[in-house]
């Protein structure tokens, strides 16, 4: 493939990111530098670099139009009282089932057993916020109390005024709890059942509004053919893109080749792949990096689960680290691949350590030692998220590919109103503003 560049004819340069804002990775060194150093070499911009007619041109009222790539649902006990297979319903709750009732008291089950829950206090977080709600205000509530969450989080008509009030015309719906435990699911015909039904359910939850809504499906990556078999399904249900959580399943990570020919449909379909991490705080230490830190965390009674604040970008910069060692982004250059939910900041940081890195070596396989112009030059995004002030400040940087999410309605969320102000501060142009809002993930999905 013409991305592909053996090891020993490439130059490696300041990276795609050095080219747009200094400061992201370190200076180029002198002219003419020998392989492994940082030369000065010249590029063609990207057709995603470029800015198009239309965006340059775009007024004031185009440019508060906003699409949320990063907003989730929880996920209510109808999934598997009423989507499921009449044939796996009773099996399939024994594989996994999640119900939190009015009253607070939460039921999860995972392979037969109870499972951990998400939260350390009565505070279901992931569910707790709604417009109008401060830190400060997040930060009072009492921790030995249930407060009720937010019906937006399962009732669309709930959302789609919570939505007005955000400022939020369209939004990207992400799963909570199929995030956390589903992967975990040992039976892959009980996982492809589960699968099917929370797909379901999420398909006709969007269906409320399907101009304004957008569901993100679910695979049961714990077979491939499984996974197959269901994207191919939910491609015929219009679905534009589907949760991949970057985790081991099975002893394989997604670089494995028992994924090769799910990255092919994928690539093939044009459905776009997210890599959203989950903080992992309930599983095993061999899933991810959250429950090592959950057990490091313990020894020094914080009092409460710390893996949100640094698992989801560990995991996600871990995934784009092996795509980048293993050639993943050149053997699939047409495939639509996005980082979600970890922030935006982890990418140039990981792509520049993993350019540094493979001048030293590479042990899978020829790859580029540019990682950084691959990943800018072919279709991907990030999302970020309102305090991600560096977004704003290397906005030459990021517009191309980056893409803001409210986080609703997770306690941490955010409205585009302060997303807005925050570009503004740092005085972003209103066409990379527009990008940054909404034009970049509408061009990602293919959606108008």
């Amino acid at each position: 493939m013409p991305d592909v560049r053996h090891r020993a004819e490439a130059l490696c340069d300041g990276g795609a990111f050095g080219d747009r804002a200094a400061g992201v990775v370190p200076e180029e060194r002198r002219p003419g530098a020998v392989v492994g150093e940082r030369g000065l070499s010249a590029r063609t911009p990207s057709p995603r670099e470029a800015l198009t007619a239309q965006e340059t041109t775009m007024t004031t009222a185009t440019a508060t139009t906003v699409f949320d790539s990063c907003s989730y649902i929880l996920e209510p006990a109808a999934i598997w009282e009423q989507h499921l297979d009449a044939a796996y319903r009773v099996a399939a709750r024994s594989a996994f089932y999640f119900n939190l009732d009015a009253s607070g008291v939460i039921t999860t089950i995972l392979n037969g057993r109870s499972a951990k829950p998400m939260n350390s206090s009565r505070i279901f977080r992931q569910a707790i916020w709604r417009p109008g709600m401060t830190p400060e205000q997040i930060g009072d509530l009492d921790p030995r109390a249930f407060h009720p969450i937010n019906p937006g989080a399962w009732d669309a008509a709930a959302r789609l005024k919570d939505m007005d009030a955000m400022g939020v015309k369209q939004a990207l719906l992400f799963p909570t709890t199929f995030a956390e435990y589903f992967p975990l699911v040992e039976n892959p015909d009980l996982a492809h059942a589960l699968a099917r039904a929370y797909n379901d359910w999420i398909a006709d939850f969007a269906k409320v509004n399907s101009q304004r809504l957008f569901p993100v499906a679910v695979l049961p990556v714990q077979d491939t053919g499984f996974a197959l078999a269901e994207l191919r399904r939910i491609a015929k249900s219009g679905f534009k893109a589907v949760f991949i959580r970057p985790a081991y399943y099975g002893g394989g990570f997604l670089s494995h080749k028992r994924y090769t020919a799910l990255w092919q449909e994928l690539e093939g379909s044009g459905i776009a792949a997210f890599i959203h991490a989950s903080p992992g705080s309930t599983n095993a230490e061999w899933t991810s990096t959250g429950p090592y830190v959950e057990r490091v965390a313990l020894k020094m009674a914080i009092g409460h689960n710390v893996a949100e604040a640094v698992a989801l970008a560990m995991d996600n910069a871990a995934a784009l680290t092996a795509f980048a060692f293993c050639g993943h982004m050149e053997e699939y250059p047409k495939l639509k691949l996005a980082f979600a939910g970890a922030g935006a900041s982890l990418i140039p940081l990981t792509l520049e350590k993993s350019e540094t890195y493979l001048t030293v070596a590479s042990y899978i396989r020829d790859v580029s030692l540019e990682p950084e112009h691959i990943f800018v030059e072919r279709p991907s995004l990030v999302t970020f998220d309102t305090w991600e002030s560096t977004v704003a400040r290397l906005h030459d940087a990021f517009s191309p590919f980056a893409a803001w999410g409210s986080r609703y309605p997770h306690h941490d969320a955010s409205t585009a109103h302060e997303a807005m102000a925050m570009l503004k501060k740092h005085n972003v142009p209103a066409a990379e503003t527009q990008r940054l809002m909404s034009g970049n993930i509408l061009s990602f999905l293919g959606v108008r």
